[in-house]
């Protein structure tokens, strides 16, 4: 499904370059290393069951790292899920709707930084990023289940596309070089790179 125009694409990739000097100097500022506590993350999902005693350090990092700022019943709840989708891969929508059939919440943000998580091709949905798109180019609508999952096609949509202009394409070698002492950011996706940029330039 697509959803921008190629004209639209165009000038949500020239207004990149206004973000990349704060991303910079914010991200190499703060401390911890995002960029180092990302990889520790997505290592540590393949390496503990997130519902387990030993990963308690794990989902103290993710709580911290994306906001989640939920009883213990409810991260319970998320946690479980995200030990299953490792093993039984879902798609957004699915999870969003087993999600909210536990908790009664719609989760969008929470559901799409759990798949990014296992998936970095996936876009992370949250406010920061559609407060950015939304400046530059028409969005979808975003309220319940439904609009939700229309908006989570049309960003991986979006940042798919994105990942392939000369403008991004620029940022990832930027980023390469800022970051090339932390092992293993050679290895992090153009989209999780652009989802770093629009966070930490926009804010």
């Amino acid at each position: 499904m697509t959803f921008l125009t190629e004209v639209n694409v165009t000038r949500l990739a020239g207004a990149l370059c206004s973000l990349k000097a704060p991303a910079l100097e914010r991200m190499t500022r703060r401390r911890p290393c995002p960029v180092e506590t990302y990889l520790r993350l997505v290592g540590d999902t393949k390496r503990f069951d997130l519902t387990g005693d030993d990963a308690q350090d794990f989902r103290r990092t993710f709580n911290g790292y994306y906001g989640v700022r939920r009883n213990a019943l409810w991260r319970s709840n998320f946690y479980r899920l995200f030990e299953q989708a490792k093993t039984v891969p879902a798609e957004f929508e699915t999870i969003l709707g087993d999600l909210h059939s536990i908790t009664g919440r719609i989760e969008a943000s929470f559901v799409s930084k759990l798949l990014a998580t296992l998936d970095p091709e996936l876009p992370v949905l949250d406010s920061v990023v559609r407060a950015f798109l939304a400046r530059h180019v028409p969005v979808p609508r975003f309220g319940g289940a439904d609009q939700a999952v229309i908006f989570h096609s049309y960003l991986t949509d979006t940042m798919t596309r994105l990942a392939k202009t000369s403008q991004a394409l620029e940022w990832s070698g930027k980023f390469a070089q800022c970051f090339e002492s932390v092992g293993g950011a050679n290895k992090i996706t153009i989209i999780k790179r652009l989802d770093f940029l629009i966070w930490a330039g926009s804010r």
